[in-house]
């Protein structure tokens, strides 16, 4: 691997004096959060809105609605800036397919989706383009609000016996759809973002991350089993 670029680059000029190469590497990131972001609240959160069994489970789903179209926006706004095409030319993570049909169902794409978000993001905190890393920390609260949440929740509908079943199938169903959300093992594009300091991780780091974070909610926290997964990922799913 060669070594990684060092210095700050502290806005959309000095991005574009490095040349096309680390242009199309910080499009790839952002247009992919830019697709990501408005699916996840178009799929999971608004119809979510009209699952929740409270008032104020209601407000809670408006709210991270509210945050994740918010967190397109800024995903955009920094598209833009860097005059990258349009972010809707490819489609949303495959991940984005899973149906939201009950309030459980929401509860454990927050605990589960979000938190491969959160590894993610975790990583693009350290970014060599000084923009994208700004906007990542600020981000950040609200992502670690919507895990939070949902492990909450989650919590509470694993301690009892007629959402338990639920809870585990989703889980299960969730990381399996998931663990390709970090890329491919043998992915050249990673390769090219360490090498341009954008990110720091492999695609199966991260993955392994991932899988660990969501073993520690499911077994120790939920008392729940781990489905057997792979921490590589050739692009092919089951």
């Amino acid at each position: 691997m060669p070594q990684t670029l060092a210095e700050d680059v502290r806005d959309a000029a000095e991005a574009r004096a490095l040349g096309d190469e680390y242009i199309t590497a910080l499009g790839k990131i952002i247009n992919s959060h830019v697709r990501n972001e408005a699916a996840g609240a178009a799929v999971f959160d608004e119809p979510s809105i009209s699952l929740a069994p409270t008032p104020r489970e209601k407000w809670l789903a408006c709210r991270m609605a509210m945050e994740e179209y918010g967190h397109h926006l800024k995903f955009n706004k920094l598209a833009n800036e860097l005059g990258l095409e349009d972010a809707h030319s490819r489609p949303p993570l495959s991940v984005f397919d899973y149906q939201v049909e009950s309030w459980t169902g929401y509860v454990m794409t927050k605990a589960v989706v979000d938190l491969a978000e959160i590894v993610l993001m975790e990583d693009l905190c350290e970014c060599s383009y000084v923009p994208l890393r700004r906007l990542c920390r600020s981000l950040m609260p609200e992502e670690r609000f919507h895990v939070g949440f949902g492990a909450t929740a989650a919590r509470q509908l694993a301690a009892d016996p007629a959402a338990r079943e639920e809870v585990r199938s989703s889980a299960h169903r969730l990381i399996t759809m998931t663990l390709p959300f970090f890329g491919r093992s043998d992915s050249r594009n990673n390769e090219l973002f360490r090498r341009w300091g954008i990110k720091r991780l492999t695609n199966d780091e991260a993955r392994a991350e991932f899988v660990r974070r969501t073993r520690t909610l499911l077994c120790d926290e939920l008392g729940l089993d781990y489905p057997e997964v792979e921490t590589r990922w050739h692009g092919t799913t089951s």
